[in-house]
């Protein structure tokens, strides 16, 4: 009969080898055994793992590895593998695998949103990884959502995306994040302010801005070096657009894939680059490309030139007030 290994009991290098075979669920449950068993996880390399928060659909995903959050309604649909301790809470989980053989793991709580945040800053603690990703419903309560960004805050300056916004969260804690963290790839603000803030926009590749009433051609030169840009319920007119434009096809916004921007105040008739109307009527024609990992579709679009030449189709919509721009 075969022996157990004893895994705590090889040298280093070897058990070094032997963790860098495991996933990072494996790694979990590995973590689970004792105290020394989780004392040996970052010899697995897992602090160059990529952790990602996502609220929306209530997961925290680590190299491509799921870990979900059910409701404890929900346990009698699964087949139920014991139970397991996050942050001193103990609670029931299963084990399932995907199409494509990743695993993931489901525990169950009494209120997910408790149980995503304890989840969450336990494998940050097991892995002790950076977190690259935060996504968040902008109802989070604010207080939740606050204690997670302090926490991410701690361990790092810098994140690669970030949603900011949560319920009745007050404009000087937003403020404070942007203090706190920079966002290099793509931001998401759904925050509603009350008066004008003082934030950069020069550090993201993609800015999501969903109630830029406040945003002005000032801050529009702010993200110039911006790959994608969307705004929406701003207050742009038809001269800050024109301006806008204008210095894009100078090649003042030389990175620049995508723009959208919806104001209310952009006339019907509103055109640009001397054409008579920026939409296509006669011959719509439908444009996609990939940008940053997110799939822009225009159609009816008409085609306009940077002065160094660079193609682009632009689409005003003057029933919903959009202004696009998709470099071809």
């Amino acid at each position: 009969m075969s022996q157990p290994l004893k895994l705590l009991h090889l040298p280093t290098l070897v058990l070094r080898s032997v963790l860098q075979l495991f996933n990072p669920i494996e790694l979990f449950e590995l973590s689970q055994c004792s105290r020394r068993a989780l004392s040996i996880i970052s010899l697995s390399g897992s602090r160059k793992f990529k952790l990602h928060m996502n609220e929306f659909t209530n997961s925290i995903h680590v190299n491509g590895h799921s870990f979900l959050i059910h409701s404890n309604g929900s346990p009698s649909e699964y087949p139920l593998h014991g139970t397991r301790t996050f942050n001193g809470s103990t609670v029931k989980i299963c084990h399932q695998s995907d199409q494509k053989s990743k695993q993931k793991l489901i525990s169950f709580w009494d209120n997910k949103l408790v149980g995503l945040k304890t989840v969450f800053f336990h494998l940050s603690a097991v892995f002790k990884c950076p977190i690259e990703c935060g996504r968040f419903d902008p109802t989070i309560p604010a207080a939740i959502y606050m204690s997670i960004i302090d926490f991410i805050s701690s361990r790092q300056s810098e994140i690669n995306e970030l949603c900011v916004g949560g319920e009745n969260l007050p404009d000087e804690y937003v403020i404070d994040i942007f203090n706190k963290l920079r966002v290099t790839e793509h931001l998401v603000l759904c925050h509603q302010f009350c008066r004008p803030p003082s934030i950069p926009l020069n550090n993201s590749k993609s800015i999501s801005i969903w109630n830029s009433s406040w945003i002005t051609t000032e801050h529009l030169n702010l993200m110039k070096h911006c790959k994608k840009i969307h705004l929406g319920r701003s207050s742009l007119t038809d001269r800050d657009m024109t301006s806008l434009l204008n210095d894009w096809k100078s090649g003042q916004f030389p990175n620049l894939q995508y723009l959208c921007i919806q104001s209310n105040f952009l006339s019907k008739n509103f055109t640009a680059f001397g054409l008579p109307s920026l939409r296509d009527t006669v011959n719509p024609q439908p444009h996609i490309k990939t940008i940053l990992g997110f799939i822009i579709w225009i159609y009816g679009s008409v085609d306009v030139q940077r002065n160094d030449g660079v193609g682009a189709t632009v689409l005003f919509d003057k029933e919903e007030g959009v202004l696009q721009i998709l470099v071809l």
